[in-house]
């Protein structure tokens, strides 16, 4: 009997959450249907859009080109590459931040884990495969279409979630994974990031001219360029070389966040055990 006011109880709590979701969800439509959250997007584009929307890929102006036909990209890390620069920083700041406070733990790798059954672990291997294809992609063709960095390395981040929790983390040990090869690879990345975003001044101060920092294309008072083209394909120099490289520093910094969230979890589980034995 109580059993079946349990589930009752249960039922009703699952009705109601269901109903305010679903009214949420009409709510935010006829909100956004009559414009109720503030200004719309005007129909025409700003001066400012406009400029980089004609001139993000545009070999009939390269001085103000970045040869980057997604004008995203061309912005985030050409036209305000400095501004993107500084939001890595943040991130490498945060994951420095966790490093620091939990240095003091280390990685159970002795204790064995098996990981769910085998028809998960056989579709999750597919999932995983196609993951990492798309996140190349988005990665490599993040200034050609839609994509980038960040998402690529979300996407890849993912993947190791998915990893540990079908297989379990001794497995992610056993590939060579670790919270210190990912602290090394994304400080490598990000030396690299910096190294590439002032090799403009570096040959202004060997005498090769005159340049900005992070020039990507040539402009009107520097003949200094990136790479433009890959054969015939639009490379886009520093959009391409930095989205790579972001694509890096993020899927090292969050699976080193989730890594360390997991060892510290664990670290915690087991002196728990210990005091209540």
């Amino acid at each position: 009997m109580n059993s079946r006011r349990i589930r009752m109880r249960y039922r009703k709590r699952d009705i109601l959450v269901a109903m305010s979701l679903a009214i949420l969800t009409l709510a935010l439509a006829m909100v956004l249907n009559i414009g109720g959250l503030g200004i719309l997007p005007p129909r025409t584009l700003r001066g400012l859009a406009r400029s980089i929307v004609v001139n993000a890929y545009n070999p009939w102006n390269t001085t103000l080109t970045s040869y980057s036909l997604n004008a995203v990209s061309a912005v985030i890390w050409d036209y305000r590459g400095i501004d993107t620069i500084f939001e890595t920083a943040v991130l490498m700041a945060a994951i420095t931040g966790v490093a620091t406070i939990l240095r003091g733990i280390t990685d159970a790798k002795e204790s064995r884990g098996r990981g769910m059954s085998i028809i998960v672990k056989s579709s999750t291997k597919i999932v995983v495969i196609l993951t990492l294809i798309g996140s190349a992609s988005l990665s490599i063709h993040g200034h050609l279409t839609p994509g980038g960095g960040f998402q690529a390395g979300s996407a890849i981040a993912v993947t190791v979630s998915l990893i540990i929790i079908a297989f379990s983390l001794q497995f992610l040990y056993r590939l060579g994974i670790s919270r210190e090869l990912m602290l090394k690879i994304r400080y490598a990345a990000l030396v690299t990031i910096l190294i590439i975003a002032l090799v403009p001044l570096v040959l202004i101060v060997l005498g090769f001219g005159y340049a900005y920092i992070l020039q990507n294309q040539v402009k009107e008072d520097s003949v200094f360029s990136m790479p433009s083209k890959f054969f015939t394909t639009p490379l886009a120099g520093t959009v391409f070389i930095f989205n790579v490289l972001e694509t890096i520093t993020v899927a090292s910094a969050i699976t080193y966040a989730i890594l360390t969230i997991l060892v510290y979890e664990g670290d915690k589980s087991s002196h728990v055990g210990g005091l209540n034995e």
